[in-house]
C-alpha cells in the first residue's frame, strides 16, 4: 500500500509539473486514493515528510486554478487498464497527447461516470 500511495503522488506531482510547462493554469487533478486527496487539500502536504508531498503544495501555491476531486476506482478505469499495461514496458512516466485508440471507449466511460458522479473538492 505505501509503495502504492508512493506513486499516486509522483504521478500527481509529474501531472502538475507537466500542466504547468504547457501552460495550463487551470485544471482538475482526480484520484481514486481518499488519502492523497485529503493530505493535499487539508494542507498537510506543506510539512509532510515526503518531498514530493511538499512539492505538490508548492506547485498549488503558484498562480493558477488547481481542483482536487476524488474519482471512486470505479470511475477510474482507464487508469487502472494504462498501469497495467505499461508497467510491463516501461520504466518512465509516459505523456500521451491523445488517448491510444485501445482506450478511447474506456475514456468516454470514465468521463460519463465521473462528469456524473463527484464535484471538485477545492
Amino acid at each position: 500500500k505505501e509503495a502504492s500511495f508512493k506513486i499516486e503522488i509522483r504521478a500527481s506531482l509529474e501531472g502538475l509539473r507537466l500542466a504547468w510547462k504547457k501552460g495550463i493554469h487551470q485544471l482538475e487533478l482526480e484520484s481514486d486514493n481518499v488519502l492523497l486527496i485529503e493530505t493535499i487539500v487539508e494542507g498537510v502536504a506543506e510539512d509532510n515528510q515526503l518531498m514530493e508531498l511538499r512539492r505538490i503544495h508548492q506547485m498549488v501555491c503558484r498562480g493558477w486554478k488547481v481542483c482536487f476531486r476524488h474519482l471512486p476506482r470505479t470511475h477510474n478505469a482507464v487508469v487502472d487498464h494504462m498501469a497495467k499495461v505499461m508497467a510491463s514496458r516501461f520504466t518512465e512516466i509516459q505523456v500521451f497527447e491523445f488517448p491510444p485508440h485501445s482506450m478511447r471507449d474506456l475514456v468516454q466511460e470514465d468521463y460519463s461516470r465521473s462528469s456524473k458522479a463527484n464535484e471538485p473538492i477545492y
